[in-house]
């Protein structure tokens, strides 16, 4: 098994993080299958590890603005800076692609990508399945309306909701509401779009991500409340902790993983960067997930 060389790490210049709404972070350095090696022949990689490719580092996310998204081949956002990080400091070739929630835990599974970052968070199940790094930012859930303000597990009996797939509250509202109440969808945008229109009451979606989101002209109808706490979603009980997701046996990569997101948040970048997109900086989070 391959080990970290050591524990202090000689890190180049860091990149300017900057975030721009709309547009996002600026990408100058992901690679893709079949383009020229953007790393440098004389790079030394922080640690030494195994991953699905010689010499690149493999991933699947899924849109999830401002925290990772792909713009053309060029991979954007908080996590995405967190990712081009990794894989530089690795010296690692950039391989990443864009696909759905659902097919980056199969992918991660069935042994088709390294990693996974993007607002993921972190239960028993996930720690079975995955390496789970340390965490990065808390993010509890957030009831979107056309300005109800609802927050309470009461105040959603009798009404339509939606949710994005992927997320761990999914069964646990299926068991609350009944699954015939709750709407899956493929995007968090499809869920706004939806509570938007009149189609569903309530979009129940990432409070951080959707912070963001509702900043945009077009939702300025809606309004979001935190969730309550209650022990009927148990969800809600503790902040959930969002890490990056690493194929399960790759500790190694977990261990170097871990030293970048240590530096991204010793540094600072981590809070300005969910500063910079609307987002509350005392959530980056310093402890391990």
């Amino acid at each position: 098994m391959f080990r970290l060389q050591s524990t202090k790490v000689t890190r180049k210049p860091r990149r300017a993080v900057a975030v721009v709404i709309g547009t996002l972070f600026a990408a100058t350095s992901c690679g893709s299958t079949g383009s020229a090696s953007t790393v440098d022949a004389d790079c030394k990689p922080i640690a030494e590890v195994e991953t699905l490719h010689q010499g690149k580092l493999t991933v699947l996310v899924a849109e999830h603005p401002p925290f990772v998204s792909m713009q053309g081949n060029e991979l954007t956002g908080i996590e995405g800076e967190l990712i081009k990080d990794i894989s530089e400091d690795l010296c690692l070739e950039l391989d990443a692609t864009s696909t759905s929630f659902s097919a980056v835990i199969e992918g991660l599974q069935s042994g088709r990508a390294d990693l996974s970052a993007g607002n993921w968070t972190v239960n028993d199940e996930r720690r079975q399945l995955f390496e789970v790094s340390d965490g990065l930012y808390t993010s509890g859930m957030g009831l979107v309306t056309q300005g109800k303000g609802w927050s309470t597990v009461d105040d959603l009996r009798d009404k339509t909701l939606g949710t994005p797939q992927g997320y761990l509250w999914i069964d646990q509202l299926n068991d609350v509401y009944g699954a015939d109440n709750v709407r899956q969808y493929q995007t968090d945008t499809a869920v706004l779009d939806d509570v938007n229109a009149g189609r569903i009451e309530v979009g129940v979606v990432s409070l951080a991500a959707n912070t963001w989101r509702l900043s945009q002209d077009q939702y300025s109808s809606l309004t979001m409340a935190e969730m309550e706490p209650t022990e009927e979603i148990p969800y809600t009980q503790e902040p959930p902790i969002s890490v990056a997701l690493i194929a399960k046996g790759n500790t190694a990569l977990k261990d170097a993983t871990n030293t970048v997101i240590k530096e991204y948040y010793d540094s600072g970048e981590l809070g300005q960067a969910l500063e910079d997109a609307g987002l509350d900086p005392n959530t980056a989070y310093p402890g391990n997930g």
